[in-house]
């Protein structure tokens, strides 16, 4: 029943979904340089995710052209929400000193691609273990990660709603959250302490994603109506700028 809501909330995404179950994945995509495409279109995001690392079928020869699994059209096919929420921040990242913050780190190529794409922007990475970005970190920069922009990577446990907002308070100081990232354990539970943490930070001008999790819409949005909602799959988006 919740993959039909999500449907019937989406359409289209789910109608290019299916083109592409059925026709296949346009593979000049892969064959082309990121430099040939916009700065923060999906193909964009999809070649700089392949650039760092992203996810890597354990060396699978067939699949090593197919790029991680947030951005690729190949996987979860989130690349062309970011490019679209994302847009309006580029524009003001030229002009803006903006703060992005993403929960969950892991290996850092989420951080590699942001750091890219917001070379102007204050990039803050969060996990309950931040160890594994730091056994990357060295693989990252020889892809040629970080020459513009360096984040800040910081311990947060998502799951722990009574320290979560002062450890994001210590962070931030007196900077806003613009860009929110949440790809982190996907539970309906730290979903929304992670939401209800960072909430209070928002900046005036804000967008937020919550990756990986079918029922985050339903759980997040009646309760917080004031913001504009938008369900693609399995990522939800908050903001509230008006479309």
């Amino acid at each position: 029943m919740r993959r039909v809501r999500s449907w019937t909330r989406s359409p289209q995404f789910y109608l290019q979904k299916a083109r592409e179950a059925v026709f296949g994945v346009d593979t000049i995509l892969f064959q082309k340089k990121r430099e040939t495409y916009s700065v923060g279109s999906f193909e964009w995001l999809a070649l700089t995710e392949t650039l760092y690392g992203g996810l890597q079928l354990g060396g699978v020869t067939s699949k090593t052209d197919r790029g991680g699994d947030r951005m690729s059209p190949y996987y979860h096919g989130y690349g062309r929400c970011y490019a679209e929420f994302l847009k309006p921040f580029i524009s003001a990242n030229r002009t803006e000193r903006l703060t992005l913050v993403e929960v969950g780190i892991l290996n850092g190529s989420g951080l590699a691609i942001w750091c890219d794409l917001f070379p102007n922007a204050r990039v803050i990475g969060f996990d309950v273990d931040p160890s594994n970005f730091q056994a990357n970190r060295k693989s990252l920069e020889q892809a040629g990660a970080f020459q513009k922009n360096v984040p800040e990577v910081h311990s947060f446990d998502q799951l722990d709603s009574r320290k979560a907002n002062d450890v994001l308070r210590d962070v931030l100081g007196e900077n806003r959250v613009d860009i929110a990232i949440d790809d982190g354990c996907h539970s309906l539970e730290s979903i929304e302490i992670t939401f209800e943490a960072i909430r209070p930070f928002f900046a005036p001008r804000f967008v937020y994603f919550v990756e990986d999790n079918f029922d985050t819409y339903d759980y997040l949005a009646p309760r917080h109506r004031e913001y504009r909602w938008t369900t693609r799959g399995e990522i939800t988006v908050a903001t509230n700028l008006r479309s």
